[in-house]
């Protein structure tokens, strides 16, 4: 007689992946990984993709310390991805990033709940930048009525690191949720430029 146990494992939507050994990994690898000033849940599963380990943490980094996007506008982008996604893990790293950068409680609450226009919790231009993240969300472009109302508020610039926040974070969606990562939120914002 079969054990049906195993045989449900495999009908099973749960997913258990363990974590890599990184002492098994490509020196480069694992000295990025050491260096890692928190080693968040995500970063030690990437140790699977070791060809692709550095350059996403270099992207990582770029992208919390380089990018011309405000940190406040970029939260408000990581957390209109979450939401839309319906992706908890990026959803609770972020609330404290996003506090630190200057997010409000009602705009939390406005973004989960797709009241992008709500004219109390965002002003003019937030609320261009959350509809234009939406598009691209949605459609996978903003559409040129949009984006040249979102160049009268933002430069170019922010609005291509606006489109690369959004589509780090929703690689990063699929990857954690596919992979079924453990939340392990942040405690403080310290990720921000300042």
């Amino acid at each position: 007689m079969a054990n049906p146990t195993s045989s449900n494992d495999k009908i099973s939507s749960k997913v258990e992946i363990d974590y890599p050994d990184f002492t098994k990994l490509p020196d480069h690898v694992r000295d990025k990984f050491e260096k890692l000033p928190t080693k968040v849940n995500f970063f030690r599963m990437l140790g699977y993709s070791p060809g692709a380990f550095n350059p996403m943490i270099d992207l990582t980094n770029a992208i919390f310390r380089d990018l011309t996007i405000s940190d406040y506008h970029k939260e408000l982008m990581v957390l209109l991805l979450a939401s839309h996604e319906n992706v908890a893990y990026e959803w609770e790293q972020h609330v404290s990033i996003a506090q630190a950068a200057g997010v409000r409680p009602d705009q939390f609450v406005a973004i989960t709940e797709g009241c992008l226009e709500d004219t109390q919790a965002f002003k003019e231009d937030e609320r261009v930048l959350l509809r234009f993240g939406q598009a691209i969300l949605d459609k996978g472009k903003a559409p040129g009525v949009l984006f040249k109302h979102a160049q009268e508020h933002f430069s170019l610039q922010e609005l291509s690191d606006a489109i690369i926040v959004i589509g780090y974070y929703r690689m990063l969606s699929g990857y954690i949720q596919t992979f079924d990562i453990a939340i392990d939120a942040q405690e403080d914002g310290t990720w921000i430029k300042g």
